[in-house]
């Protein structure tokens, strides 16, 4: 053999340079070299998601009554602002309705925008108070100024202040009598005022709301006005 057979025989195979990766400088780049990977994994998760909710059985097919008009907060429910409609909702949902009969002339405890499934507790009555505390009642109460009813609305929390005296004969003494009380219902164009106390117009219901409160504070709530000037003060 050959010195030149010998030299190719014993010659090693060229060895192929890696390519060099330039390190990522910033999150910029790290997102436009892995993009691809990235929004493929976006696009399974997604699709995982979708499987998982459609394959659960949570959500169902159901005949409902749904609010297909705006209703303010204390107003009057009719007929003609509601309608029987098939939306998807949980089976277990027991707070809905399913026909428009013990729903019409009922009164609305919040405000429901057209579109909203109506609900027990959206409506004024005995459900407002339920999982309250044992011996919760709702107390009808006479704001001294009517203007005030303006201000409030269902769900709101306010501490009633009694307020005696007139300055002369008697000493002017306030007294919050129930504190953080939330209001259950307000009289139907309670929130029509633009200007609220600013309103020279005579509200309806002549000042009058609907509070729970303990059973322990409803004589004093329901006659407070018979012993001085009553106010409700907004509270968090």
């Amino acid at each position: 053999m050959s010195y030149s057979s010998r030299s190719q025989a014993t010659a090693r195979p060229p060895v192929i340079p890696k390519p060099k990766i330039r390190p990522v400088r910033n999150r910029n780049e790290l997102l436009r070299r892995y993009r691809k990977p990235l929004a493929i994994a976006c696009a399974l998760l997604a699709l995982a998601g979708m499987l998982n909710v459609f394959s659960s059985g949570q959500l169902s097919q159901r005949e409902v009554v749904v609010v297909i008009s705006d209703i303010p907060a204390g107003s009057q429910i009719t007929s003609n602002q509601l309608a029987v409609q098939t939306v998807r909702l949980d089976p277990q949902d027991d707070e809905v309705f399913e026909s428009l009969e013990p729903v019409s002339g009922q009164r609305a405890a919040v405000a429901l925008p057209a579109g909203t499934v109506l609900r027990s507790y959206s409506l004024v009555g005995p459900q407002l108070l339920a999982g309250s505390p044992q011996g919760t009642v709702a107390v009808p109460l006479r704001l001294s100024d009517p203007a005030t009813v303006t201000l409030l609305h269902p769900g709101q929390l306010v501490d009633i202040v009694l307020t005696t005296g007139d300055g002369f004969e008697k000493q002017i003494n306030s007294e919050t009598i129930a504190k953080a009380v939330p209001v259950l219902w307000v009289p139907d164009n309670a929130s029509t005022s633009e200007f609220g106390m600013l309103s020279g117009t005579r509200q309806s219901g002549e000042g009058i709301v609907v509070v729970a409160a303990a059973s322990s504070l409803s004589d004093d709530l329901a006659g407070a006005v018979s012993r001085g000037k009553v106010s409700a003060v907004l509270v968090n």
